[in-house]
């Protein structure tokens, strides 16, 4: 699909929540700022951003959100002008995108707000979203895609005109084989009729409360690159597709493995399908790592295998051990006889 000119307008995206799927990387950090080839899971959404046309973003934070300004600074790297909205106590997802809109409602370009679950990733045409959105007249624009199984998702249920007719979220016998997949285009007024300072949830008050009131809410249909970075193993895949090119706008794609300049692998050893090693990180003589990554400080031992893993910071595959289809936690040791902490 051909992009088109966003016209001005905010973005926000949604980083709270305690990542507990995400467990045990998400101990002593947000799940969103855990990486993706070389760049935290949050940084993809602002390029995103920026890539739309959009200058103003501001971060809804929760868990340790404390971490996220250290980290990511005012934006400028990524072209946006980055705000934190920082929840006093857990929101849900319409409270949180409310305390966000109060941290921007003084800006003219809040007129029209651009929302992003900060745990998913797609590859939809940004501008088109916006554009179609002002095009239709709607209030929220939301993006949809086909998926085989909608179990685990929002269903969608669309009319004529792209109009939402229903939205039911997360059940055994969905409605439609379209999803919810994240990203949605939202007025003003409707940020705004948001009650302030308490728990509501978008996706099971505010969006059906919407659809029964009348009030038109639209489709925008894209099948694109879609990942729900919920759990480690997603986390791994996401970061092999950021490494390999298959991850559109992923910064370091297109090489067999993403190696940061201060890590130290031995020559004879094999990174490769994707694989991404952090800052400090150690790989050891003739140790196989594969499809996995190993966040800074990670070490493994010499004739070792990761594969298909997660080394939190300062943890360590021994010598010899193997680490297939797992995470483990910040400092905890895998030795080739058993584990560690």
């Amino acid at each position: 699909m051909q992009s088109q000119e966003v016209s001005v307008a905010v973005g926000i995206v949604l980083a709270g929540g305690y990542g507990t799927r995400m467990l045990p990387l998400t101990e002593h950090r947000p799940k969103h700022l855990l990486p993706v080839g070389p760049d935290p899971i949050v940084v993809h959404q602002l390029r995103r951003l920026a890539g739309a046309g959009i200058a103003d973003v501001v971060l809804a934070t929760g868990f340790c959100a404390d971490q996220f300004e250290p980290a990511l600074g005012d934006g400028s790297r990524w072209g946006v002008r980055l705000r934190y909205a920082p929840e006093p106590e857990p929101l849900g997802t319409a409270g949180a995108l409310r305390h966000a809109y109060d941290a921007v409602a003084d800006l003219p370009e809040a007129d029209t707000l651009v929302v992003l679950n900060g745990d998913l990733l797609s590859g939809h045409d940004l501008r088109a979203q916006v554009s179609a959105y002002e095009s239709s007249g709607a209030e929220v624009s939301i993006h949809v895609r086909q998926v085989a199984d909608p179990r685990a998702y929002g269903s969608v249920v669309l009319g004529v005109a792209g109009r939402v007719q229903a939205f039911v979220e997360k059940s055994p016998n969905p409605p439609s084989d379209l999803i919810n997949a994240g990203t949605y285009v939202v007025s003003r007024s409707v940020a705004a009729s948001i009650p302030s300072g308490r728990k509501a949830s978008w996706e099971h008050e505010v969006v059906p409360g919407l659809i029964e009131r009348g009030t038109p809410v639209v489709g925008f249909r894209e099948e694109a690159y879609f990942r729900d970075i919920g759990s480690p193993s997603a986390l791994v895949a996401a970061s092999v597709d950021a490494v390999l090119g298959d991850l559109p706008g992923a910064a370091g794609a297109g090489g067999r493995a993403w190696i940061a300049a201060t890590a130290d692998v031995d020559p004879t050893a094999r990174v490769d399908a994707g694989s991404a090693v952090h800052d400090g990180a150690v790989i050891g003589p003739r140790a196989q790592v594969s499809g996995s990554i190993v966040m800074a400080g990670g070490v493994v031992g010499g004739g070792a295998v990761v594969r298909g893993s997660v080394l939190a910071p300062m943890s360590v595959v021994g010598a010899g051990a193997r680490l297939v289809d797992e995470a483990l936690a910040d400092g905890e040791v895998r030795s080739a006889t058993r584990p560690t902490v």
